[in-house]
């Protein structure tokens, strides 16, 4: 039984995740990662990263809050005008392991109406909070066009305590051709992310990486 049980779940994850972007598909010599950026926008945090990703000429995505944007919409047409995508991270940042889900259904869909109110433009990506997802929303969002995008590499730069230096570190360690790096629009950034991302970005940069956006029109590598 337990055997049993544990296939299921195997099979299930496989089935769950094979919409999933994790990263890009990459070909020989190809050296490109996106950075995304959740929870926002802030005008604490927000202002700050528009102008590191524009001083290194570097556009990236911005997975919104619905609420966030609501409060803040000058940030969210700042964001689109300065040449970085829109994704939609829910409106109330809902937790789908705990929502049901026509309930999840109207968080993300007031979300894209609100992001399309402001922009003019509905967002062609997700990204769950927490990184918790559903099979119904999932097959949902791929009926409506929508892309569910979760990372390879994530930030640690959820504490206040976060050290740059350590950051950077941990960072190039794990940055491989294709990733999707997951960091955090929110006051933490203020400080020892962005000084992570001052060493960052430009050491990428020189090294002949290529910093991109969400989506792109080349295939995405799936989870089997």
């Amino acid at each position: 039984m337990r055997a049993f049980l544990g296939t299921h779940l195997v099979r299930s994850a496989a089935r769950f995740l094979h919409d999933c972007q994790l990263r890009h598909t990459t070909t020989p010599g190809q050296r490109f990662v996106t950075f995304s950026f959740d929870d926002g926008p802030d005008p604490e945090s927000t202002p700050y990263l528009l102008d590191l990703l524009d001083k290194y000429r570097v556009a990236a995505t911005f997975f919104l809050v619905g609420e966030q944007a609501a409060r803040h919409p000058e940030l969210v047409r700042d964001i689109a005008d300065r040449g970085h995508r829109l994704g939609n991270h829910t409106y109330h940042h809902a937790d789908l392991w705990r929502s049901s889900t026509p309930d999840a259904i109207r968080d993300l869909r007031a979300c894209s109406r609100l992001i399309d109110s402001l922009t003019g433009e509905m967002p062609q990506c997700w990204r769950p909070p927490y990184g918790h997802l559903t099979g119904p929303v999932m097959t949902w969002c791929r009926r409506q066009g929508i892309q569910t995008v979760l990372w390879d590499v994530l930030a640690p730069d959820a504490s206040p305590r976060a050290n740059a230096r350590h950051m950077v570190s941990s960072l190039e360690r794990r940055i491989r051709p294709g990733s999707i790096v997951a960091m955090r629009d929110s006051p933490v950034v203020v400080g020892q992310t962005t000084i992570a991302l001052e060493t960052l970005l430009p050491r990428l940069l020189l090294a002949g990486w290529e910093l991109e956006t969400l989506p792109r029109p080349t295939p995405l590598v799936r989870a089997a």
